[in-house]
């Protein structure tokens, strides 16, 4: 762990190769030390030009690499490399991940199905109320909530999702011992116990305007979709929206009237082909696809349930013992809020939620505003 970390450092600090260049390298060798070593045959293999070879064999890149390592030996911070199968897979597809994450928290959030949500800083009252409720229905699904830890909606954002199922992750542009902005405080210290906080910076780098642009491409990178909750024309949200574009993300925007001139960049989105966004269902129909093919990439066997002593409603071959189970106590086309059925079945809440979900994806149950569901079949 540590020499491919340092591996990562050496290639990452090398000028001229970016990381690009170094995803380049490291899918062709499968790590950054086979990368490293075989430095003398880039050239050959026509994976670098000459000048980056000379530049890597020369060790312009020493000084720069052995002062982040210093910094992050002192800061006992975790990290994830770019080689490491934990590293999320959506995030190692884009065509310029980051070698290596420091990471505080618990990884696992953003392994599965992640949404990203960005918008205003200076958020209205309408911007965050409507955040609020799709981000609790969203992460109550099992779907990670990705933001920038801004204030406003970003915060909005984490801190609707921090309670629930899917959790929330926070993607940072300084490194990840700084709190930025210090107001922020109290969910820094939320998220490191009960989230996740990742930055590709370096411990000790302090905000600067062309860290946030980069983060970017991570928080999108990470996620199914991008949903710009609030945004004017000049929002950096903006900029979040054409790293998913590029990555062939979907893109969501919530619309605004034309008087509401914090709304206008959404406006502007949607009328370059986003999805119009104003409850969590809109997102959900238009994942439900790639959380389908997530959902098989990842099925593990279901849990055996013990049969009821009533009559059992007629229902799908091909729904498991826990699906079949919650079916029966949905009537079929009356609406059931998620607590009712939780308390119905005398189940946890994660387990309901991860249930309707699964039945979401086979088409058998729909969800509808205010996280109540309806029995299609």
């Amino acid at each position: 762990m540590r020499a491919e970390f340092w591996a990562c450092l050496t290639l990452a600090h090398t000028p001229g190769l970016g990381p690009s260049g170094c995803k380049r390298l490291v899918d062709h060798y499968g790590t950054a030390q086979d990368a490293a070593i075989d430095a003398s045959d880039w050239v050959a293999q026509g994976i670098a030009d000459r000048n980056v070879a000379d530049n890597f064999r020369q060790e312009k890149w020493r000084d720069r690499a052995l002062k982040e390592w210093e910094h992050a030996g002192r800061e006992q911070v975790d990290v994830l490399t770019y080689s490491d199968p934990h590293y999320p897979e959506r995030l190692r597809q884009i065509t310029d991940p980051p070698q290596y994450l420091y990471c505080i928290g618990n990884t696992d959030l953003v392994r599965g199905p992640c949404l990203a949500v960005v918008g205003a800083r200076d958020q209205s009252g309408q911007g965050a109320q409507i955040t609020r409720d799709i981000c609790r229905e969203i992460a109550a699904s099992g779907i990670c909530i990705v933001s920038g830890f801004a204030w406003g909606i970003d915060r909005t954002a984490h801190q609707s999702a921090l309670d629930e199922l899917g959790g929330t992750a926070a993607v940072l542009g300084t490194g990840p011992d700084l709190i930025y902005p210090a107001r922020n405080k109290d969910l820094w210290h939320k998220m490191r116990s009960n989230g996740l906080i990742l930055t590709e910076f370096c411990p000790g780098t302090q905000p600067d305007s062309r860290n946030f642009p980069r983060r970017n491409r991570i928080i999108s990178g990470l996620s199914l979709g991008v949903l710009v909750a609030e945004a004017t024309p000049n929002s950096g949200s903006l900029i979040t929206a054409r790293y998913a574009l590029d990555q062939n993300r979907e893109v969501f925007a919530v619309p605004g009237t034309p008087k509401q001139s914090s709304f206008s960049g959404c406006n502007a989105l949607i009328k370059r082909g986003a999805v119009l966004t104003r409850s969590a269902a809109d997102i959900l129909r238009e994942l439900r696809p790639m959380l389908q093919e997530w959902r098989q990439d990842d099925q593990s066997p279901p849990e055996p349930e013990p049969e009821k002593e009533s009559a059992p409603t007629p229902v799908s071959e091909d729904l498991s013992d826990p699906e079949a189970e919650l079916v029966r106590t949905m009537p079929s086309g009356e609406p059931k809020h998620i607590d009712t059925l939780t308390r119905n079945l005398n189940w946890e809440s994660g387990r309901t939620s991860q249930t309707l979900l699964s039945l979401e994806l086979k088409g058998v149950v729909s969800r509808e505003d205010g996280m109540h569901y309806t029995l299609l079949r």
